[in-house]
């Protein structure tokens, strides 16, 4: 048995917690056992490396805030085929030091994971970081007629489908819904995930706005916000919703959502009884178009920066809880590949290495509580994922949490783990770091020695 002691919950109770086999065996609430000035000489952790803890081990949190790890339902890890910006090690480090210790990754490496073949290959890259992982399977012409059979095989590790509803990358596109509703499994225990943008809207931007792409100069990315408009956006999710409601019928997810709008679009479905979930990204909450000035690149991202008016209102509805997941979809490019010209600079930002550092800074700005911010990147990820052992600090789950520095804390660019070595937010105070991650029990990543690692 293994116990964690002077543990404090998101809503300031104490607690005691027991662990044993990787899981959680009891928790018990104390009261508090430190005075205020002895909580900064107690040691956060009582080990030297990243075995499993030998039995009779007490970690002492030292009166810090300790919550369940978080879980990512959208990044993008680069293996195979793009391991020059990331691979499976790197990621999971850059989770493990981001509270983060299981993810969903999305289909467009190379080869796209589109084939049984090509979910076995990253399976097998991705079982050897050691980080928790599923998989989305991506649509295209090519294996719509193999999707069925590929989402009921127990033997793939696959969380769901996702559906590029506007183009983004190469085969990786799909928009005929009426068939995909056809091909889909009769039940809906694995969810459908859409990137929601309308392609003949952007088509038309980029023919209207295309002399703008051939200029230089940061400012001049602020065109890629007029291409992929909020009017994209709206009409993609308005289309999708609708098919979810008269058609499909089982649970879908709108991916990285960037406007008021089409939260509101989503919240009304829900009232109708349509099973539709949503999440947001820090950087729509945290960047608008406003920064393209002074960043220009590095902010370019699908969809892409909103108006400060936009953000300012899809700000309010986060504070009001009405989206149900928070996702960094973490996707790295090299600093090479990012100062190409506004055509040819691939959209992406990373940020799983900072995701409980950010989510807790847009839970103070915004004012959302920090149980409800909590639930975004726990419980609600592991009900739209379907797991049942995750996601909750309870009895019977597993044994993943993070011990929360109560320091503010200066985002450098060294926290960034990924090969791609770059963030939009260094320099960036956010009011608190992550000290240690747990995962099943063991201490995956720890602030104290500036390393992760698993055994």
């Amino acid at each position: 048995m293994v116990r964690l002691i002077n543990a404090r919950q998101a809503n300031g109770d104490w607690f005691d917690m027991d662990i044993d086999g990787g899981r959680i065996v009891s928790i018990k609430n104390i009261h508090n056992n430190l005075k205020e000035q002895d909580k900064s000489t107690v040691p956060l952790m009582s080990v030297g490396d990243f075995a499993a803890l030998p039995q009779g081990t007490v970690v002492d949190a030292g009166g810090r805030t300790v919550l369940p790890a978080a879980i990512d339902v959208h990044v993008h890890s680069r293996d195979p085929g793009l391991t020059h910006k990331e691979d499976w090690h790197t990621l999971a480090r850059g989770a493990w030091r981001g509270g983060v210790i299981a993810v969903a990754d999305m289909p467009n490496t190379l080869p796209a994971t589109m084939t049984r073949s090509a979910v076995m290959e990253k399976a097998e890259r991705a079982r050897a970081s050691g980080l928790e992982h599923a998989f989305f399977l991506g649509v295209g012409l090519g294996n719509i007629n193999e999707i069925r059979s590929l989402l009921l095989d127990q033997e793939l590790p696959l969380c769901g489908l996702k559906v590029f509803y506007g183009r983004t990358t190469g085969e990786l596109l799909y928009d005929d819904l009426e068939t995909l509703a056809r091909v889909l499994p009769d039940h809906g225990e694995k969810v459908v995930v859409f990137h929601s943008e309308d392609q003949c809207t952007i088509d038309c931007n980029h023919q209207r706005f295309s002399r703008q792409l051939t200029e230089t100069g940061n400012a001049a990315f602020a065109v890629h916000s007029a291409i992929r408009s909020s009017d994209a956006a709206h009409a993609s999710t308005r289309t999708i919703i609708e098919w979810a409601r008269t058609t499909y019928r089982r649970p879908i997810h709108i991916a990285h959502i960037s406007t008021a709008v089409e939260v509101e679009l989503v919240a009304e479905a829900r009232a109708r009884g349509v099973p539709v979930t949503c999440e947001v990204a820090p950087h729509h909450l945290l960047f608008s178009t406003a920064d393209y000035e002074r960043l220009g690149p590095l902010v370019k991202m699908n969809p892409p920066l909103r108006s400060p008016e936009e953000v300012e209102a899809l700000s309010r509805l986060f504070a009001q809880g009405a989206i149900e997941i928070f996702a960094t979809d973490h996707a790295p490019h090299t600093l090479a590949e990012k100062y190409a010209d506004v055509a040819h600079s691939p959209s992406g930002v990373p940020g799983v290495e900072l995701y409980y550092q950010l989510l807790i800074a847009c839970s103070k700005r915004f004012g959302l509580s920090l149980d409800r911010a909590v639930a975004m990147a726990t419980s609600a990820p592991a009900n739209l994922l379907g797991w049942r052992h995750k996601g909750r600090l309870a009895p019977g789950n597993d044994a993943d949490f993070v011990i929360i520095g109560d320091d503010e804390y200066t985002i450098v660019t060294q926290d960034v783990v990924s090969k791609c070595g770059w963030t939009p937010y260094a320099g960036w105070h956010v009011p608190c770091d992550v000290l240690g991650t747990w995962n099943c029990g063991r201490q995956v990543y720890s602030r104290a020695n500036h390393e992760t690692g698993v055994s």
